[in-house]
């Protein structure tokens, strides 16, 4: 009898620890779904978001702002144009590989120092080019400028991770990208004006100055937002904080390995096609506007502002899409089980590519217009009007891609965005070093028809990701996205 009572007391102290034990859990997991994604007040974000799309615009200014003083500086430095081209080519190549360096740094020691140390070596490189005097200095200050320039390529990106959810991602990645995107059209406007008027060197000295305004931003105003870094400072921790990295991880070759993934390979050989038409395009207009249409300087880079406005309405209407895309599924899944909370984990990375038809659509049916438009000379309010769609159609994809291959990393998200950039800036520079010799032999309109081609090619395979990227992930990696 004693040893039955002693049985029962011993069952009723395990079935009580079992159950404080259950309500402990239920208080963790209540205070886990509590807990904030990010620290930083709505209007905090705000301003973080406005300075790190300004920022990410100044490589692709630093870029395009030399273009239509190109032959000035030819003459000026008494070289080819071949020569000339290599200072295209080498800013372009650079703005591919610091990129990856860049994307290792920001995420072993943080943003803030990352920009601040970028934008320094961007004005003592624009200073460079100001100063040059034979093509070798120009060249090799151009590697410098683009060297600094680069960081934001890969590191605003995963400041916007930093500090936005899922569901609100997309909006935000909007109004970043604005800035990379704007670059290749404000570029020429600017430099063309200020070229035409104070000479090329001026160009640079400008940009020196722009450097200088951005480092100081960097240095007073933009906070450190990397999660990791924020949580040692609060008592609440929020969630997904990414894993300190060890010396072995911060290597830009594990990262450019990435590709061994299905779905990152493919949306990789999509960003490059894409990517480098755009880019061919925005550095061939100047020779159509100057060469074709009899354009000053000036006027050529005021037709820039076309491609400009579709910059904005598709960079910004594209994030809003795929955050609006996210929302329905949510809502999908909160009616399939009844559940007032679905973790964002059950909703796959592939959901923001269900408007991708729609940006990209627009870009290559923009291409091949515009290059058949240039061929027989026909009207230049023709060619601005599909420059209109080039870029709208460009912006809004680049949201879908890129907060895919985001959402895909959550947690190494300037990293990935770094070997995104890493494989469409070298495309970019094989293309437009072939550009030249392709529409001087096979014509505007068939060039363009080429790069319409490598992009629907690029577009086809993508549709194994649309539809089966989920089970490809799950098969072949990387594992499922975090929250």
């Amino acid at each position: 009898m004693a040893d039955t009572l002693k049985e029962t007391r011993c069952e009723s102290q395990d079935t009580v620890a079992s159950a404080r034990s259950l309500a402990a859990s239920s208080k963790q997991i209540d205070a886990d779904m509590e807990l904030p994604y990010s620290h930083f007040s709505a209007k905090s974000r705000v301003m973080i978001v406005v300075i790190t799309a300004f920022t990410g615009l100044i490589s692709p200014l630093a870029s395009n702002m030399y273009y239509p003083s190109i032959t000035t500086v030819r003459d000026d430095l008494n070289t080819t144009q071949s020569g000339i081209t290599w200072t295209i080519t080498a800013f372009v190549i650079a703005m591919a590989i610091f990129p990856l360096l860049w994307s290792n740094l920001a995420d072993s020691i943080g943003r803030k120092p990352v920009y601040a140390l970028s934008m320094l070596i961007f004005t003592c490189g624009s200073v460079g080019c100001a100063l040059s005097r034979s093509l070798t200095a120009l060249i090799a200050a151009r590697v410098v400028q683009s060297a600094g320039s680069s960081a934001v390529q890969s590191a605003g990106a995963g400041t916007i991770s930093d500090i936005y959810p899922r569901e609100q991602r997309g909006t935000a990645l909007g109004i970043y990208y604005l800035g990379p995107l704007l670059g290749p059209c404000l570029g020429p406007l600017i430099g063309g004006y200020i070229g035409q008027d104070a000479g090329w060197r001026w160009v640079f000295w400008v940009l020196a100055i722009l450097g200088g305004v951005l480092l100081l931003l960097a240095l007073f105003v933009l906070p450190e937002t990397h999660r990791r870094i924020v949580s040692k400072t609060h008592s609440i921790q929020p969630v997904n904080i990414p894993p300190a990295l060890s010396f072995k991880d911060n290597n830009p070759l594990l990262d450019i390995a990435t590709v061994r993934y299905p779905v990152v390979a493919l949306s990789m050989f999509l960003f490059a096609m894409l990517f480098g038409t755009y880019f061919t395009n925005a550095t061939a207009q100047p020779l159509a506007y100057e060469g074709i249409y009899r354009l000053s300087q000036g006027m050529s880079g005021l037709c820039f502002l076309s491609s400009g406005v579709g910059c904005i309405l598709g960079s910004t209407s594209g994030g809003r899409v795929t955050d609006l895309l996210l929302a329905r599924h949510r809502r999908a899944l909160e009616a399939a089980t009844d559940s007032e909370r679905v973790e964002d984990i059950k909703i796959p990375a592939e959901a923001r590519l269900g408007a991708m038809w729609v940006g990209i659509s627009l870009f290559m049916c923009a291409v091949i217009i515009c290059g058949w438009l240039i061929e027989y000379e026909l009207a230049l309010a023709g060619v601005l009007v599909v420059q209109f769609f080039i870029g709208a159609g460009m912006a809004f994809t680049f949201q879908s891609l890129g907060g895919y291959l985001i959402d895909v990393f959550p947690t190494r998200s300037a990293r990935i965005t770094g070997v995104q950039n890493f494989w469409r800036s070298l495309w970019a520079a094989v293309i437009v070093q072939l550009f030249p010799t392709m529409h001087e032999n096979i014509g505007w309109g068939w060039s363009y028809t080429v790069m319409f081609f490598l992009t629907l090619a690029a577009l086809l395979l993508m549709q194994v990701v649309v539809f089966r990227g989920e089970r490809l992930r799950q098969r072949f990696g990387p594992g499922p996205e975090l929250r």
